[in-house]
Formats: C-alpha cells, structure tokens, sequence
C-alpha cells in the first residue's frame, strides 16, 4: 500500500526530482553493492563530498545514500550500499541491475567530510561511503559486525587502513572505540570530527568523549540508522 507520505513524494517528485539509470552494478564482498548512476539530469551539478542523495522508491518514499563521488562533466555518480535487515532501501539495493530507471533528489548538504582539512569520520558500516569521500582512511574510525568483511570492502574501494573496532554484546566495545576516536584526533590535531552510523554508537562516543574532557563544540552527528526505525534522513 502506498504511504501518505510516499504519495506526496512522488507529486513532488514529479517536479523535483532528477531522473537517473542505473548502469553498473558491482558486488564488494556479500554486504556491500555498489552501484553507478548516470544520465543528462546529473550533469552540471554542484556536489560536495559528504553531501546525500535520496533515491525515490514507488510506494515507499525515500531512502537516503551518500555519492563516493560524483561527476558533473559526465553525469555520472556511484553509491555503496551496505545490504542489512530486509528494509526498502536493501530490496532496492539488492536487486537494482543496469539499465533500470530511478528518480533521484539532491545532492543536498548533509555531512560536510574531505577538503582541505579533512575529518575524523566515525561511523559504521553504513558509513563507508562518507568514509571515502572524506578521502583519508587514517582518518576514519569505525564500529563493524565483521571486521574481516568490511576490510575486504574497503580494500575493493581503494581505502585501506582505517581503524575497526569489532561490535560487542552490550555496547562492550564502547571503551574501545572511544579510545580509537581519541587516538585518531590525537594524530591529527585540528582535523573537525564528524560522527555518523548507528545513533546509539553516536551517543556512547559523544558521551565517552566528553567524560574525558574531548571538547565537542565543532563536532558535526548524524544518524543514519537505529533498531526499530526506518527511513532516517
């Protein structure tokens, strides 16, 4: 059944909305799907590595992806899809193969990664994308169910060496990311933090950071993901 909010979506849409196709589709290990997009509408866009984009799914609304990068002279631009649970986003990812039509909105600001400054990205899984766009892998931090999987991931991606800490029962772990995030900022002094992922890991790391006096003022958040709850921007 078609939401309310995927019905308005979809008027706006028509009107908003850039219309792409996919045209490579690629398998990074088995949680991992990255996927080009391209066509005239993507052309002459102005993009900034961080920025999200949002894919409109008929009947659903819409799921939100960050581009590893974008091409404005070509039209072209590439997304990584970590396949997790069975939501929308994951059929979508899953079965999406070349030559399938889609309607894209954005690029839109979202976390602002890369430059010449680049961030201290924490993140997860869902955050490889934002990872690479900020472009440093020494410079990124993140909570993983399968460390050896999502190396594997990384390494297809060009990004290896990134710091990963193994998630454990009852945020177990938290310690320990808190440590990797310290040590990170500790070896580039200055570089901004931006966090993202899973919000409850967001949470533990602010909170860990604070308690030991890491100031927190410029730091940017957001949430990609929490149990229980779909479609988070």
């Amino acid at each position: 059944m078609t939401s309310a909010k995927a019905a308005v979506q979809g008027l706006i849409g028509r009107i908003l909305f850039r219309d792409a196709t996919v045209t490579r589709v690629e398998d990074v290990g088995r949680r991992f799907r990255r996927l080009v997009l391209s066509g005239p509408a993507l052309r002459g866009v102005n993009w900034t590595p961080g920025d999200k984009l949002q894919i409109f799914l008929p009947g659903i609304g819409t799921r939100t992806y960050t581009p590893l990068r974008w091409d404005p002279s070509t039209g072209e631009t590439e997304l990584l899809a970590y396949l997790h649970g069975d939501g929308p986003g994951t059929q979508w990812a899953k079965t999406a193969s070349p030559g399938a039509a889609l309607q894209v909105f954005g690029p839109r600001s979202s976390l602002v990664v890369g430059g010449t400054s680049p961030a201290v990205v924490f993140g997860d899984e869902t955050s490889l994308a934002l990872a690479r766009a900020n472009g440093v892998p020494g410079r990124t931090v993140l909570e993983v169910t399968d460390p050896g999987e999502t190396r594997a991931a990384l390494d297809a991606l060009g990004f290896s060496g990134a710091t990963l800490v193994a998630r454990q029962a009852n945020e177990a772990h938290r310690e320990a990311l808190v440590d990797a995030v310290i040590k990170t900022l500790q070896a580039h002094p200055g570089a901004p933090l931006v966090l993202s992922g899973r919000a409850a890991a967001i949470q533990g790391v602010r909170q860990g950071l604070k308690a030991r006096g890491i100031g927190l003022a410029t730091a940017k958040a957001k949430a990609y993901w929490a149990p229980g709850k779909v479609g988070l921007d």
